[in-house]
Order: structure tokens, then sequence, then C-alpha cells
């Protein structure tokens, strides 16, 4: 079935939360696995027991939830993806079913609650989007804001001041632009990534952002 979650809001809301988390990670490097970007895979834990990986895929997007109070480990990561097309199937496999493994008998294997997936114009999946925010889809709650909204929460959340503010503006926008190619600070922008600077880098690096003395 269709849900209600149109995809590139959704990109656009995970892009912006992954340049928040990089932007301000210098200041709170205990919380740097909250927020990476490898490839195509966009992945999230809350702390709170709940983590998920959205593959953002050129052509499909697929999107795994795992929440730990909600874990049935008699069932098959399959069961959640009967649905799905084989094409997409075979994305799910190799991407974003890699980044939520668990031992289960002595075999590392994919446990999920929730999964939805599609293409860039439409997403769908075999269990209700009232059900996918149970069973984990609410560690997405903010990526779905929109823009206003979502700098409220992320800045209550955070705290951050003007000129990262200008930062994360400026780098969304060049990385919206700018989608596969690399984007490079401007060297008065480095004077914005606070406390530990490489903490900032090594997340901004996961982005394709890189800093600016890497274009002498």
């Amino acid at each position: 079935m269709k849900i209600p979650v149109d995809p590139r809001r959704l990109y656009e809301g995970c892009v912006f939360a992954a340049i928040v988390h990089a932007v301000t990670a210098g200041e709170y490097p205990e919380l740097n696995y909250e927020h990476s970007w490898d490839g195509y895979n966009y992945s999230m834990n809350d702390s709170q027991g709940c983590r998920a990986t959205i593959t953002f895929h050129p052509e499909y997007i697929v999107a795994v939830f795992q929440e730990s109070s909600k874990c049935d480990y008699r069932r098959a990561a399959d069961d959640y993806l009967a649905d799905m097309p084989e094409e997409i199937l075979a994305i799910a496999r190799s991407e974003a079913l890699m980044y939520v493994l668990r031992n289960r008998a002595g075999e590392d294997v994919p446990v999920i609650t929730a999964a939805f997936w599609g293409t860039w114009n439409e997403l769908c999946s075999g269990q209700s989007w009232e059900e996918i925010v149970e069973n984990g889809g609410h560690i997405i709650e903010r990526q779905l804001l929109d823009r206003a909204e979502a700098w409220v929460q992320w800045d209550d959340y955070y705290g951050m001041n003007n000129r990262q503010m200008d930062l994360i503006a400026s780098l969304c926008k060049r990385k919206m632009e700018n989608h596969g190619e690399k984007i490079y600070l401007l060297a008065e922008e480095m004077d914005s990534l606070y406390g530990d600077q490489d903490e900032c880098l090594a997340a901004l690096e996961e982005l394709n952002i890189f800093p600016y003395a890497d274009t002498e």
C-alpha cells in the first residue's frame, strides 16, 4: 500500500539532519553514532534501542527499521518485504539490510520491525504508516518535517549558534544543487566547526564535503 511520505522531502530531510549532525559533531562527539552516511545509505541510531537505514539508490529507495523492543527473532526480514519487487529486493539485501544485522543462533542476520520502499516518485509498504511509526519509523520524525519546523527541532536538540546555522544552510543548498559532486568548505567556514574539528570533518566527508585545504 502507498504511504504518505514524499520521497524527495525524505531525502532532503535526511541530508539536512546529517549536515546538522556533522557541523555540531565536534561539540557532541559522544553522539557521533546517531547519524552516518555510507555511499547510498543513511543510518540512524537514537540510543533508545531504535536504529534504521535508508538506501537512496539512484532509482529506488529502501528503508528498514529495527525497534529493539518489538524484535521477533523468529520472523525473517523477508516477511516484511513480501510485496517488494525483485529489483528493489536485490538492493535491500545488498545495501539497507546489511546495516541491521543481529546475531541469531550464531549467525548474523538482518532483523527488522518495519520497512518501506519505492521510487523517487512514490513509496509503499506492506504495513500501514501507523504501523511503521510504531515499529521504528518514529526515528525519522524530524526528517519528515518542513524545513522551518526542522530548524526548530534540531536547534532544540543541538543548541546551534548563528554561524553554525549559516554554514548548515549553505552546505544544504550546495548539496542539493550538486548531489554527487565533491563540495569544499570555504576557508572562513572552517571557523564555524567548534570543538573537535576532526569529528566534524569525518562526518562531513561521509557526505562528500571536504575541508578547504583539500582544494589546494
